[in-house]
């Protein structure tokens, strides 16, 4: 055959090939998938995982801790309905899954902040300065490009969580989709994560491509984050038509509102929607004074998201 195989070679291909995916098992068969899925179609039923390759588990000791390091632990603690990808993503060998203490949910989310870990410069986004430990991973939906979405999580700090003067916790990102075609899904969409600053004070970066304002932080002071306990955490985005100051953000902490946005403008383009969870947990983005006094944990639990608002998961003493 002229500029092919001959059939012996083919079949002996056909063979290591078998071999190598017994091998390596189906989680290692969808990574290498990735090649060729540079582009994603957000209007079909279920998004491709992300075409970078997970991060290398370790085989020492450490191996047996369940985390996001793994592609397989990351896809089974976010379920079906969200996509875990490894794009700018840092620390998730520190963030372990475990068996929950908590009916509402079968596992959640320990992620350990070590109090001397600068995060690498190469995955800073949306203009972010310097953080500190934790963990960054997108996490993308299923739909079919929302431009109004609302999610709900669970935090819980340990009772002896010390805040500092601040740091950021997982919220929505935005991705430019064109002719239904995810065409950056970075630096020219926006992040509108929950934090903290000052203490225990709560509020909202609102991070966008607008050169007018592309870093704003919102709904200070108007929530305190409690310790020893879970959170829920619920926020809802309506985006802007492209000119008008026209959207909505709602954000509601243990089912109070607590922050009311009605002129929510983060949209450079109509081509911009909502594309899933940033899941973030550092401390930073102020210079060295951010930086953790010891090292921390923040626990993170039943994370989902619909096109209408989700309410609380109802507590375990409530039936």
């Amino acid at each position: 055959m002229r500029g092919g195989m001959t059939r012996r070679a083919l079949m002996r291909s056909s063979a290591a090939g078998a071999l190598g995916l017994a091998a390596t098992g189906l989680s290692g068969v969808l990574a290498a998938c990735g090649p060729g899925m540079g582009q994603v179609d957000p209007a079909s039923e279920t998004l491709p995982p992300d075409t970078a390759a997970p991060g290398a588990v370790s085989t020492t000791p450490g191996s047996a801790r369940h985390t996001l390091a793994s592609a397989t632990v990351a896809r089974q603690f976010f379920g079906e309905k969200l996509v875990p990808t490894t794009r700018s993503s840092f620390g998730l060998d520190l963030a372990e899954v475990l068996p929950s203490d908590d009916k509402r949910f079968p596992s959640f989310l320990r992620v350990s902040i070590p109090s001397d870990v600068t995060n690498p410069e190469e995955a800073r986004i949306y203009q972010d300065g310097a953080t500190y430990g934790g963990i960054q991973m997108f996490v993308d939906h299923t739909l079919r490009s929302p431009y109004e979405l609302y999610m709900r999580y669970y935090v819980r700090f340990p009772q002896d969580f010390e805040f500092g003067k601040g740091g950021r916790l997982p919220g929505f990102f935005g991705t430019i989709v064109k002719n239904r075609i995810r065409t950056e899904t970075l630096r020219s969409g926006f992040a509108t994560r929950f934090a903290w600053r000052d203490g225990d004070f709560g509020l909202i970066y609102a991070n966008t491509a607008r050169s007018d304002h592309p870093v704003n932080t919102v709904g200070k002071a108007s929530w305190r984050w409690p310790r020893g306990r879970w959170v829920c955490v619920e926020q809802g985005v309506k985006l802007n038509f492209e000119g008008f100051a026209d959207g909505l953000m709602l954000i509601w902490i243990d089912g109070q509102l607590v922050y009311k946005d009605q002129q929510f403008n983060p949209r450079i383009s109509n081509d911009l929607r909502t594309g899933g969870f940033l899941v973030t947990a550092t401390f930073g983005d102020g210079g060295a004074t951010f930086k953790p006094a010891s090292p921390q944990t923040i626990d993170l639990a039943g994370f989902a998201y619909d096109v209408k608002r989700l309410n609380p998961l109802p507590k375990p003493e409530d039936g």
